[in-house]
């Protein structure tokens, strides 16, 4: 199985995007939900929940390498 078709299989599991949703939900809330004094509690959690979407957005990437492939060939 391609490197591709895995990052396919990831983003249509059902555990895995649930797993990866309630992760960022959690960053999210200690975001919203800290005191005003704790700016690096929020720094940090802001700086997981990026690396969780960078993460996500590199799967996605891998996911879509092989469409990208196919139009490269069809141009040259």
């Amino acid at each position: 199985m391609s490197p591709s078709d895995r990052a396919k299989n990831l983003l249509l599991d059902d555990f895995f995007t649930g797993l990866v949703e309630a992760q960022k939900d959690v960053y999210k809330s200690y975001i919203f939900g800290s005191a005003d004094h704790d700016v690096e509690g929020r720094e940090r959690a802001l700086v997981k929940l990026r690396a969780i979407e960078e993460f996500h957005a590199s799967i996605q990437s891998i996911a879509q390498n092989s469409e990208i492939e196919k139009k490269r060939f069809k141009v040259l």
